[in-house]
């Protein structure tokens, strides 16, 4: 299969999914203008603004957020559990790259088309086409940061059964801080 065939069916399909939104089938018989065009047209200006950093980190937090939460609301009104794990997953990673950002804007600074990367990135773990949150959880999160998690999950747990208050940390902090600081 030749790319143009590839590109046309890609398109095809993005306008068969475009077309489930009312709001942009209402704006394509107001403008005049295919709602597939006024798409690829915003998509593309907001890619530019990336690459010429214009509103960067405003424009990638926005769409970190605004994606993923509509996409969660519906995730949430639906009974299949899959697409829960999905966003669970996608906000534990961005969440940790939110945190690891915070501390290394100083090394950032210095990547070139560094919201750009990062939006790419975004759009790799959110979309369900791709489930990049699913691959970095099944091959990072789950083999190398789940054992200790449920680890310490289990001793947490059979100390609160061993304690009849139920308080353990409470009391294990009252005794391990200093009193002379």
């Amino acid at each position: 299969m030749s790319m143009q065939v590839r590109i046309k069916q890609q398109m095809q399909d993005l306008d068969q999914r475009l077309a489930s939104f009312p709001q942009l089938n209402q704006l394509e018989k107001t403008v005049g203008v295919s709602k597939l065009y006024v798409f690829l047209g915003v998509a593309g200006v907001y890619f530019l603004f990336l690459i010429f950093n214009m509103g960067g980190p405003i424009l990638t937090n926005l769409l970190a957020f605004v994606m993923p939460a509509f996409f969660s609301i519906h995730a949430i009104e639906t009974t299949n559990k899959s697409d829960d794990t999905q966003w669970l997953t996608y906000y534990l990673i961005t969440s940790f790259l939110s945190v690891a950002e915070y501390w290394s804007k100083l090394i950032l600074y210095y990547v070139p088309f560094y919201w750009l990367i990062k939006a790419v990135f975004i759009l790799w773990l959110a979309l369900p086409k791709f489930n990049g949150a699913t691959v970095i959880y099944n091959y990072v999160i789950r083999p190398y940061i789940t054992p200790h998690v449920l680890r310490m999950c289990k001793q947490a747990s059979q100390s609160n059964s061993s304690n009849p208050t139920g308080s353990t940390f409470a009391k294990s902090t009252s005794t391990d801080v200093p009193h002379h600081l």
